[in-house]
């Protein structure tokens, strides 16, 4: 359930990324806090994604260096990924977004390992690398949180500031969806990551300080 929201703006032209920090086991106890935006400054465009964080890493690493720009790294990474899986024995399923400027333009694509799991909502075959429009946002949380907080989902045409505020608002929000054992997989901090055409900046958009290492994060921020 790692938070993973983008959201691409032709009229700024620019690519907004908000995502948390926390890594955990499958019972949801917290192993580290970092980032998880692959930044590759000269091209610019990053790598991020959900689900097994030693597959993230190792794919983007690999990706990276297999590609020359974003242009072709879209074009070989239907062919490479399932290489990169096999050749490093990554088993455990994991999910991949690249973000960049794409013949140009400010793009999101999505491509996924096997696996059940496709939070694209499109029912996707493995490895099959595809645009996914101006905005990913997930995971969504309940109306009933929805409702409650007044959100709405920020428009790629808004300006970059309201897109931002709305993408603090959304952390929040996925925080407080619990996961199975009714416990929160989003915290630590938010990364956010802003690709322009001359570059990329980051800052830490907020903290969560309650949450530690070798703990679970509550919904409700209680310490547990």
């Amino acid at each position: 359930m790692t938070a993973n929201n983008l959201v691409a703006s032709k009229k700024h032209n620019c690519i907004t990324i908000a995502t948390d920090a926390a890594t955990y086991d499958d019972h949801g106890f917290v192993g580290e806090f970092r980032s998880k935006v692959h930044c590759i400054p000269e091209w610019p465009a990053v790598i991020t994604g959900r689900g097994n964080t030693l597959g993230l890493d190792t794919a983007a690493r690999e990706l990276s260096r297999r590609a020359s720009n974003f242009d072709e790294l879209v074009g070989i990474v239907s062919r490479e990924l399932p290489l990169i899986v096999n050749q490093f024995k990554l088993d455990r399923p994991f999910e991949l977004n690249l973000a960049g400027f794409f013949r140009g333009r400010p793009m999101i694509f999505f491509i996924r390992t096997s696996g059940e799991h496709d939070s694209s909502g499109f029912g996707l075959q493995p490895y099959l690398c595809v645009p996914v429009g101006s905005t990913m946002l997930g995971p969504w949380p309940s109306d009933e949180l929805i409702a409650a907080s007044g959100f709405v989902e920020p428009d790629p045409d808004d300006e970059p500031e309201q897109i931002v505020s709305s993408l603090r608002k959304l952390l929040e929000l996925q925080r407080r969806t619990p996961a199975e054992d009714g416990f929160s997989r989003i915290g630590g901090w938010a990364d956010l990551t802003v690709i322009r055409p001359d570059g990329i900046d980051r800052q830490i958009l907020c903290r969560w300080p309650e949450d530690r290492i070798g703990h679970r994060m509550s919904t409700l921020n209680r310490e547990h």
